[in-house]
């Protein structure tokens, strides 16, 4: 719970999320040329005859009057330290905020195949989906990491670009779906994409993780360079081939619908070997979920490096608290003086 400290109000050091709410202050110096107006009006008033003027003696100081006055204002202080309240200030300058600090992890990028290919039914549902939730496993296990999301099949896309936020990965990872692109398997346009994202970071340890179930049969880009880029910039490639020995069962549309189809597993070993060892890793194949699952985990086991990251909580310190906390307080005075001290007898 977030400590409140009733007399820290520096209005204007704050910043606001509603900022527009404070153009209701402008009511405040209405409210007060009323009040006056109101007063001086007073004064006009026909004077009655009384009894007696006994009591009324010369200069007499009127405490009433200037309760009455008191409160007022009590009021108009009430109404103020409320719309400022409304429009929510935040403290953005608190060191508590937002700071650096070191933490250990790496920097992460996922290069995932979805073609056509990854729909396969030799992993349940399919490859695609037993990739997906194995990942996401992956990504659990690693909340201090920077990772993001790279999508290839005939073309290469970035889903998510390095991030802290995890939440944007799931999110991410659920809409994922193949056929999005032209069809084909890219390996090449893959891992320089994924290495585009990667070429700008300061961490000292960097990291893709290509995982393909086929071979590389379109795009411009030879995987073999791609991977020499990636030791140029010290990247490290770990490579995954997901699919079983032999034949896999594969949903191929037919005249009568949907049927499955058995179709070889074709999986370039010696190029994913080749690409890992050039940049000092290893190849690993996964011919079922629970391989896949181990590979991960062995992945995981990854040395960490010092990476320093601008870590920013969600939402900056509340203000608002002990503004309204005196709002009420004015009011509540306010009504109590309405009851007792000014209270008038019909």
């Amino acid at each position: 719970m977030t400590d409140i400290d009733l007399f820290d109000i520096a209005l204007f050091d704050y910043e606001y999320v509603y900022k527009n709410f404070l153009w209701l202050l402008l009511i405040i110096p209405l409210l007060v040329f009323w009040y006056l107006y109101r007063e001086n009006s007073r004064k006009n008033f026909k004077n009655i005859n009384i009894s007696t003027l006994d009591g009324f003696e010369t200069n007499q100081f009127n405490w009433v009057q200037l309760l009455r006055h008191l409160n007022f204002f009590l009021v108009l202080f009430a109404i103020a330290f409320i719309i400022i309240a409304l429009a929510r200030p935040h403290d953005v300058n608190d060191i508590e905020s937002y700071k650096k600090k070191n933490i250990e992890g790496i920097d992460i990028v996922l290069a995932l195949d979805v073609s056509g290919s990854m729909l396969a039914q030799d992993f349940k549902p399919n490859r695609l989906e037993a990739s997906k939730r194995v990942a996401l496993d992956f990504i659990r296990e690693r909340p201090t990491d920077r990772i993001g999301l790279v999508l290839y099949e005939g073309e290469a896309y970035t889903k998510v670009p390095l991030t802290n936020d995890h939440r944007i990965l799931v999110d991410a990872f659920n809409t994922i779906e193949s056929g999005e692109v032209a069809p084909g398997t890219a390996i090449g346009l893959g891992l320089v994409t994924a290495i585009n994202r990667l070429e700008t970071s300061t961490a000292k340890s960097k990291v893709i993780i290509l995982l393909t179930d086929g071979v590389n049969n379109v795009g411009d880009i030879d995987p073999i360079t791609a991977a020499q880029i990636a030791k140029e910039y010290g990247i490290r490639v770990y490579t995954i081939g997901v699919g079983k020995e032999g034949l896999a069962p594969f949903p191929v549309q037919s005249p009568f619908g949907v049927v499955m189809q058995n179709m070889p597993v074709e999986i370039d070993e010696d190029l994913l070997m080749e690409i890992a060892e050039l940049t000092g890793t290893r190849y690993f194949r996964a011919k079922n979920q629970d391989e896949l699952l181990e590979i991960y985990n062995e992945i995981d086991q990854l040395e960490k490096s010092k990476v320093k990251v601008l870590e920013f909580k969600t939402d900056p310190p509340e203000k608002y608290y002990a503004i309204l906390f005196w709002a009420i307080a004015a009011l509540l005075l306010s009504t109590l003086m309405n009851y007792t001290l000014l209270k008038s007898i019909p």
